[in-house]
């Protein structure tokens, strides 16, 4: 059972990610560079009292998720293109996750609107004993209203502390499960609708890598202390190549590579929707409590 404390907590990195989307909708244009768009979010985050609890995801067309800027990244922000941004906040640990997607071409609102409307629908219908396949009933069906495709293979996904996918998770589809919403428990929502395929697959690095084992390098105790040194800075939260850049220049990229080869490390790569179909998301963070749903981030609110 979540306490008082926590679920402040919890409110407090839904505000700081709130603040900085409604940032990137003013800071986001054609043209502009994604390094910068990207830092300047993630330092939002930071001066706003949080930490980061993932790098800053900026998926561009058919690019459905794990596009974070590389270092020294010259990509810009392309002509009537549809962006997605996705940005995570923790506060001692208790994380916010949450998306929005921004529209520089009037032919893709529509595809906008499926979206949006099916986290609006998903968070009317969710409560504690709610079956998360009717939760993906209902996501799948208002994306087919508008006559698009909800993607199957990706999901929302329960939250715990310093842990972004908990077990549980929230389908886009309708699925059968006998797994069920529980009292105190905390949710990622994110449907994403495409004119594609609706199924995504794997592309290139997507510059964001994630600790999956501490387990000792037998003969590399410098490799070791680096592994030690990421864990206490990040734990099992993903963080950019960026971020080690930084604090340990081109050394630090040498030794992140080792340690994906290790297989200490997860490297994610892009994901895209196997037609090239362009794809819109949005995402909140909700606490289910027994008497209500505190929807943390509120990323609805910036539309009306």
């Amino acid at each position: 059972m979540l306490t008082e404390d926590e679920i402040e907590k919890y409110l407090k990195a839904g505000e700081i990610v709130h603040h900085a989307l409604n940032m990137a909708l003013d800071i986001v244009e054609e043209g502009k560079s994604l390094l910068d768009i990207a830092e300047k979010l993630e330092n939002d985050i930071i001066n706003r009292g949080g930490k980061l609890a993932f790098p800053a995801n900026i998926s561009i067309n058919h690019i459905a998720a794990h596009y974070s800027p590389s270092v020294n990244d010259d990509k810009v922000i392309p002509r009537e293109s549809i962006v997605k941004v996705d940005l995570g906040a923790h506060v001692d640990g208790y994380i916010a996750d949450a998306a929005i997607t921004i529209s520089f071409n009037p032919e893709y609102e529509k595809l906008l609107t499926a979206s949006r409307y099916a986290l609006r629908n998903a968070e009317r219908v969710i409560h504690p004993g709610k079956n998360l396949g009717i939760i993906g009933e209902v996501i799948e069906k208002t994306i087919l209203k508008f006559g698009f495709k909800p993607i199957a293979n990706l999901n929302g996904h329960k939250i715990e502390r310093f842990s972004l996918h908990a077990g549980k998770s929230v389908p886009n589809t309708s699925v059968f499960t006998f797994k069920k919403i529980g009292s105190h428990e905390v949710y990622a929502i994110e449907p994403f609708a495409t004119d594609g395929e609706g199924y995504v697959i794997e592309g290139e690095s997507g510059h964001i890598y994630q600790i999956i084992t501490m387990r000792r390098i037998k003969g590399y105790k410098d490799l070791d202390r680096f592994l030690k040194d990421i864990w206490r800075e990040y734990r099992s939260l993903p963080f950019s190549e960026r971020w080690i850049y930084k604090k340990y220049g081109e050394e630090g990229l040498n030794k992140l590579n080792n340690l994906r080869e290790y297989k200490r490390t997860y490297l994610y790569h892009l994901l895209m929707d196997e037609a090239g179909g362009m794809v819109s998301q949005f995402e909140d963070t909700v606490i289910v409590t027994e008497k209500e749903v505190l929807i943390t981030t509120n990323v609805l609110e910036l539309y009306r």
